[in-house]
């Protein structure tokens, strides 16, 4: 029997809304982008703050301190890790100095042998000194970083204090019924959230010692610090694997003398990231989700063109958001059965 109430009806004014709403997000992205990371942050330290340990006015306070020194922590850790590997492989091209030299002028004299003139313009982008000026350019953008994480925590902290206000006002301003389905929708959120960072940190893990083990194949130098680079910046889906593969490649350039190394480095690591970027992870995340993996791929793309870096980031989050809370409203679940994931075979049951 055919169920009405399930049916989608996309009229105009539905896409109008649709492309309103996206828009506003792009254009308030200073404000949204902080907001949205507080509120992931939020439902993922939720059990620590409301934690039965902690009652009381004095001990809830100290609840909020441990969850946001909690989030510092994770955030210390991910931008120490990045941090250290750029040190240190900063002080291996230092050792490499006069080879980096050679390099460029190899490659110059590789395009002169071949009637290729580089512009001024563009000798000067390749060479050694203007790469070294973007790791400095790299490192003053560092300042927007720590207003973005500023103004996060606050929101974090802001939405902390005023969870169980704003769970008592829902009814009154939805109604019971809406208001019970949402709450519902949020716990089942901060749960899929939870386990979303579990599948993403064991992927992280799996693809930091696959390119420390193939770094130790190969023979490339600082071969624990590739591992911790990839481990550290797959938590930032697609530019992370960019970031991943092309530093240990022009490494390889500079280290090695043949132009097999680099070649093999280049294509291994891209093999690697690819690999798990492109099959693995979205696999796992869409079965341990119940969301497509087709969905957790367009939404790495779909908000990292809305949002930038942190869209891409973010963005299979809100797609975790979007399915979950329609799929506890009739009018919207049809949303939540067009991102799930397909199938599973006869005689297989999917985990509830």
């Amino acid at each position: 029997m055919h169920d009405h109430h399930l049916t989608p009806r996309l009229s105009p004014l539905w896409i109008i809304t649709v492309i309103l709403t996206v828009a506003a997000l792009y254009w308030l992205r200073i404000l949204a982008v902080p907001l949205a990371f507080a509120l992931f942050l939020m439902a993922l330290v939720w059990p620590l703050y409301r934690h039965r340990v902690f009652k009381g006015r004095v001990l809830r306070g100290l609840a909020l301190a441990a969850s946001v020194l909690l989030v510092l922590m994770a955030i210390a850790v991910l931008l120490a890790l990045i941090a250290y590997g750029a040190r240190i492989v900063a002080d291996g091209l230092s050792l490499y100095g006069a080879r980096m030299q050679e390099t460029y002028r190899s490659i110059g004299l590789w395009f002169e042998a071949r009637d290729i003139a580089l512009e001024p313009a563009m000798a000067e982008q390749l060479s050694p000194g203007r790469l070294l000026h973007l790791f400095h350019e790299t490192a003053t953008r560092l300042n927007a970083v720590l207003g973005f994480l500023a103004l996060t925590l606050i929101f974090l902290i802001m939405g902390l204090l005023e969870a169980s206000a704003f769970q008592r006002r829902l009814p009154h301003a939805l109604g019971a019924d809406a208001a019970e389905r949402l709450l519902k929708a949020f716990a089942e959120l901060g749960w899929k959230f939870r386990r979303y960072m579990l599948v993403r940190s064991v992927v992280s893990v799996l693809t930091g010692l696959l390119t420390w083990l193939f770094a130790l194949f190969v023979g490339l130098d600082l071969a624990v610090v590739w591992g911790l680079l990839a481990f550290a910046l797959n938590y930032i889906p697609f530019v992370g694997s960019i970031l991943a593969v092309f530093p240990p490649a022009l490494f390889a350039v500079v280290q090695f003398e043949s132009w097999q190394g680099p070649v093999v480095v280049l294509a291994g690591m891209a093999l690697i990231q690819f690999s798990i970027g492109n099959f693995l992870d979205p696999r796992l995340e869409g079965r341990a989700l119940a969301i497509s993996p087709f969905a957790v791929i367009f939404s790495i793309f779909f908000w990292g063109i809305v949002w930038g870096i942190p869209g891409a980031f973010i963005g299979v989050p809100l797609t975790i958001a979007l399915v979950t809370i329609c799929g506890h409203f009739h009018e919207t679940c049809w949303i939540t059965r067009i991102l799930a994931p397909p199938p599973m075979p006869e005689g297989i049951e999917r985990e509830p």
